[in-house]
């Protein structure tokens, strides 16, 4: 897998590869996910995700590290110094882990540390690591170095934590759009579609608390068969309305979202268990195991059974 050192836009549409970045936290136009094993180290600033539906704050002097099929992006967050590595989940299960380290480094949700001794090892290696990826596409003593570091963020954090809704950020809106009501079922919408007409969105403070409620109701129930009238009573809108809210603030579609939830459990059944692709297709909430092969290729870009053997 090449390494790579990107530019912030990069981020929401690039395939699972090895790099690093470090500078201010980028502007993300959409909710996005990726197959790798993703840290962030904090030096200065802040960083502001809706993470798995729900929101998480990475604040000053933390370190924070997930599983990025999660569907999760940054709704806003403080300027200042932050580094990024992102790490291909096949890379990651090649390394043999312990299984409480990797059944911790696999839940869905972050695992977050304050240690100093974590923070400050992780910033004198970013340096080199970018060096060593811009000059010859990484090396395995980096790769070497990552997974002492991944094992020490496992081993310094405390049980998982996450932000309260307090602490999402606020802004003014945009111009309503809509798209069609109907049956969420596994077909609608396509996982890989980005929102990003009229450069940055900027939302109203209520539509940020009825995307919440309406992800969270997702990530809760994305086992069964879903509607729109189902997602949009959680938040107290009409179908048409929370639609229009829904998109305008992820940055897809109720369907898409859905679809990565479903897709992201898939992967994590696939890797973690022994289970025949047909009982993974029902547990994650695929309608047909049809849809289930159609939408895990698109977004592993191989087939399920490929990507266990791959992964594991």
């Amino acid at each position: 897998m090449p390494a790579r050192s990107l530019t912030a836009p990069d981020v929401e549409t690039m395939a699972p590869a090895l790099w690093c970045r470090r500078g201010d936290p980028p502007t993300m136009q959409s909710m996005h996910r990726h197959n790798d094993v993703e840290i962030n180290v904090v030096l200065r600033g802040e960083l502001r995700y809706v993470f798995a539906g729900r929101p998480f704050v990475v604040r000053e002097g933390q370190v924070a590290m997930f599983w990025a099929a999660q569907p999760h992006g940054l709704v806003g967050s403080r300027a200042g110094d932050v580094c990024w590595v992102h790490v291909p989940v096949s890379t990651v299960m090649g390394w043999n882990l312990p299984e409480a380290e990797l059944g911790a480094l696999l839940q869905p949700w972050p695992v977050v540390t304050d240690s100093a001794l974590v923070r400050g090892r992780m910033e004198s290696m970013i340096p080199s690591w970018l060096a060593e990826y811009e000059a010859a596409g990484g090396s395995a003593v980096a790769l070497l170095e990552i997974q002492a570091m991944l094992r020490r963020i496992l081993q310094a954090a405390p049980a998982p934590t996450g932000a309260t809704a307090d602490d999402v950020p606020r802004s003014p809106g945009v111009p309503d759009s809509s798209d069609d009501p109907g049956l969420l079922g596994t077909e609608y919408g396509s996982e890989t579609r980005a929102f990003r007409e009229g450069g940055p969105r900027r939302v109203l403070p209520e539509r940020i608390d009825h995307m919440m409620a309406m992800a969270q109701f997702v990530i809760e129930n994305y086992r069964s068969a879903l509607s729109v009238e189902d997602v949009a009573r959680a938040a107290h809108l009409t179908p048409s309305h929370a639609m229009t809210v829904f998109r305008d603030t992820v940055g897809a579609t109720i369907g898409e979202y859905l679809t990565m939830c479903r897709v992201a459990e898939a992967q994590r059944l696939l890797i973690t268990t022994s289970l025949p692709t047909t009982d993974i297709a029902e547990r994650s909430g695929f309608g047909s195991l049809s849809s289930f092969y159609a939408h895990v290729t698109a977004a592993c870009g191989m087939p399920p059974r490929q990507y266990r053997r791959l992964a594991r």
